[in-house]
């Protein structure tokens, strides 16, 4: 039997192909784009199972260790792409019917962490992000009114018949509103620095809290990591 493996297009979940069926496993969004759309081939013959690169350029792990081709088993650590893609091996082979009949050896204990402090994190971002876009559009309406205003008063400023006085207290005022609303746009970092910088600063706490992990989860809505209760680099196990 062979089981080919790689990135679901769109949804971003663990795509799988095996005799004909194809089924996804996970979340969507878990899987990161360095992950191919057909990455590896699984071969399972008897107790015999293989694993391989579909193309050369395909990164894989198997137990830490970067290969093209190798025989694995059921309890093999198996990673995908550059961001060390944790494939749940068991799970696969168990659904396309070819889990080992043998028991298998006991595993190590996977070590458990909370998630509480992670919700909070992906809140306050959310949050700050939302502002951030709120206050620039706020400021393309400020930058809208200041040509109104300016067209505005020198429209009224070329008025015939005007008194020469009011003519140039119009066109001053008009002028004046629009380098307040100039200045005012101008003050301060531009929207996309305030972006730049608040995703830095995000992604230093958004991450694995596995301390021998620390993997950034990026753009991974929180609740899929709280659905999904495993990091899908080190694969240690989550509670909320």
């Amino acid at each position: 039997m062979e089981i080919i493996i790689g990135r679901e297009e769109g949804a971003r979940r663990l795509h799988c192909i095996a005799g004909g069926r194809e089924f996804n496993v996970g979340q969507a969004g878990m899987v990161p784009l360095s992950v191919s759309r057909r990455h590896c081939k699984i071969t399972v013959n008897g107790g015999n199972i293989t694993i391989e690169n579909i193309k050369a350029q395909n990164v894989t792990y198997v137990d830490d260790n970067q290969i093209f081709s190798k025989s694995i088993s059921p309890t093999s650590r198996v990673q995908l792409g550059e961001e060390k893609f944790l494939v749940p091996l068991q799970q696969i082979l168990q659904m396309v019917g070819a889990a080992p009949t043998t028991t298998p050896a006991p595993q190590k204990e996977v070590p458990t962490y909370s998630l509480k402090p992670l919700e909070r994190v992906w809140k306050e971002y959310d949050d700050r992000r939302m502002e951030i876009q709120n206050n620039a559009a706020k400021s393309a309406n400020r930058q809208r009114l200041q040509g109104i205003l300016s067209m505005l008063g020198v429209c009224i400023g070329l008025i015939p018949g005007m008194d020469s006085t009011l003519r140039i207290i119009i066109v001053v005022a008009a002028l004046s509103i629009a380098v307040y609303f100039f200045i005012k746009g101008s003050v301060g970092a531009t929207v996309q620095q305030q972006l730049h910088d608040l995703d830095e600063e995000y992604a230093k706490k958004y991450k694995c809290p596995n301390p021998k992990c620390g993997k950034p989860f990026g753009a991974i809505p929180y609740r899929n990591i709280e659905y999904n209760k495993q990091c899908f680099a080190c694969g240690c196990k989550y509670t909320h």
